[in-house]
């Protein structure tokens, strides 16, 4: 196992979510119906937000 020390901020990195799943069977993902559950809109996917967040880890540590 590998243990990385990051002794500095993260770069910034900003992305529009796009929201794929608008027509999935979870209908939390999607625009019209998640507001009834008290959010402003469909839901992006966890692995899309993974993949969001992870990128900027990723430039910093390098993919290994």
């Amino acid at each position: 196992m590998t243990t990385f020390v990051l002794n500095e901020t993260l770069p910034v990195y900003e992305v529009t979510a796009n929201n794929y799943a608008e027509e999935f069977e979870n209908k939390i993902h999607n625009s019209a119906v998640a507001p009834s559950f008290g959010f402003k809109g469909g839901l992006v996917p966890g692995i899309s937000d993974h993949a969001y967040m992870t990128h900027p880890v990723v430039q910093a540590l390098g993919r290994e």
